[in-house]
């Protein structure tokens, strides 16, 4: 189709292209509308984003940014826009979560939540937490990093760093809690532990700094600087209340270098905020490139299980995914290796065998008592994607309540950390890994006992070929 069939069905390209100027925010690093990926957008490739919109062709994630399957007049600008040599926008998906008034228990119902641009003092947006405590805050752009500020009147703000929304998933963000004003003069005893997350063993001689606010990972460090102790251990006598960021550091050849951060709490009175927060590196027990995602979590649900999905070895002749045979594996705590029975399960953790690519390394089964991880690892990869989810199977409590986390890393770099979103569904489809790209999705779904792996029934947001309950079964792959 030629731009003047295009000028027929649609409103004038010279009238888009005028619309187009008004937009002068930064340019993202990919450029919207390159559909060949060769750094520049052509007019052939403006005709085709334009034929994208009018749904004469198939959207195309080069244009298609946030994946709906259709072409909005605004990703139809960007295109244009990238055209022309002109600054994009891009429109990021809300940014949720929850925040509590610890002391009375109860949700900070009523606290503003505004966001800043990194470097500006006028507002970006707004929101306001809902009586269950939960925000979600929209009129973002994707790419921008965003320092966010909780106020409510009587008590104390609280600032949340490095906020970063997607093009593509919801971000979710910690728990903020809400302190009273005189509170914030308060101190309590706060503690935890640093654990491996191969095998759920304590590591010592591992140094903690601490800032104050939210996602904080740079400026003034607080003095209450400490080492964990030989079984893991950190604790802080009389820290100052509020909402503060750990940096978790280890020296190598005499060099401080930074493993992750957490959020740590300070709640006068209330000690389930202070003790046992705890974190988990990765020491580095496999290949530099090989992959390791974690799951922690609260007191209670009892029992989350972590799933991962993946794209078979060309020799492998089963499958535990969907009822079609299609070629992909499952591994979780019932079958905790791929290829198939290649670890061994007589204990925790499991230790992969020599023809293990991917494992399941712990499984908790009564997070109420041993308080640990859960690990899976892609040791080898094989040319596809690889699915992350995590399953409330104690049918009791709710995920959102559990304060689950997921890390990605990649050898001992931590790469991306993810909080489960404040809202309704026992099932978390967490991220993919594609190769070195690792794609948030953050989905949460309710799978039902009837959703088996014998019985199809689509789940609203989920991968066609992953719809059932986490229950494998494995068969055989058709003939060829």
């Amino acid at each position: 189709m030629n731009l003047g069939n295009v000028y027929k069905l649609s409103r004038p390209f010279a009238l888009i292209c005028a619309m187009l100027l008004l937009f002068t925010l930064p340019a993202l690093a990919v450029q919207p509308g390159d559909c060949n990926d060769d750094g520049s957008v052509t007019m052939t490739e403006v005709q085709g984003a334009i034929n994208m919109h009018l749904g004469v062709t198939a959207a195309l994630p080069c244009v298609d940014a946030d994946s709906s399957g259709t072409v909005t007049i605004a990703e139809l600008r960007n295109a244009v826009n990238g055209y022309l040599g002109l600054p994009v926008v891009v429109a990021a998906r809300p940014v949720t979560g929850v925040a509590w008034e610890p002391i009375a228990n109860a949700a900070a119902a009523g606290t503003v939540v505004t966001a800043y641009a990194s470097g500006s003092s006028t507002p970006a947006a707004t929101a306001t937490v809902q009586a269950n405590g939960s925000y979600s805050i929209t009129g973002l752009n994707a790419g921008v990093n965003y320092q966010f500020v909780f106020s409510r009147t009587g008590y104390g703000d609280v600032s949340y760093y490095g906020v970063t929304p997607g093009q593509s998933a919801d971000t979710a963000l910690d728990k903020v809690l809400m302190l009273p004003s005189d509170k914030l003069t308060q101190t309590a005893a706060i503690n935890g532990y640093v654990k491996n997350a191969a095998d759920n063993k304590p590591v010592a001689s591992i140094t903690i700094w601490f800032r104050a606010g939210m996602g904080a990972t740079t400026g003034a460090l607080l003095p209450q600087t400490k080492s964990t102790d030989s079984q893991g251990y950190y604790s802080r006598t009389e820290f100052p209340a509020g909402c503060y960021t750990a940096e978790v550091l280890k020296l190598v050849d005499g060099q401080a270098v930074t493993l992750g951060y957490f959020t740590v709490y300070s709640v006068p009175g209330v000690p389930v905020y202070n003790n046992s927060q705890n974190f988990v590196v990765d020491t580095g027990t496999g290949p530099a490139g090989s992959y390791r995602a974690v799951l922690s979590w609260g007191n209670a649900p009892g029992d989350l299980d972590f799933h991962l999905t993946g794209p078979l070895n060309p020799e492998d002749t089963s499958t535990t995914i969907g009822s079609s045979n299609t070629p992909r594996f499952h591994i979780d705590s019932t079958e905790p290796a791929y290829p198939y029975g290649s670890a061994v399960t007589t204990s925790i953790p499991v230790v992969p065998g020599t023809a293990s690519e991917s494992y399941l390394d712990q499984d908790q089964l009564n997070h109420g008592v041993d308080n640990g991880s859960e690990t899976i690892t892609v040791l080898t990869q094989q040319q596809g994607v690889y699915r992350f989810y995590v399953y409330n199977n104690s049918g009791a409590g709710y995920l959102a309540d559990s304060g689950a986390k997921v890390q990605i890393y990649r050898g001992t770099t931590l790469l991306q950390s993810f909080t489960v979103p404040y809202k309704a569904g026992n099932t978390w489809y967490v991220c993919d890994i594609d190769g070195s790209t690792v794609t948030p999705k953050n989905i949460m779904s309710t799978v039902t006992t009837e959703q088996t792996y014998n019985f199809a029934k689509a789940i609203p947001g989920y991968p066609l070929d992953e719809l059932k309950l986490f229950k494998p079964v494995k068969k055989s792959l058709p003939a060829q």
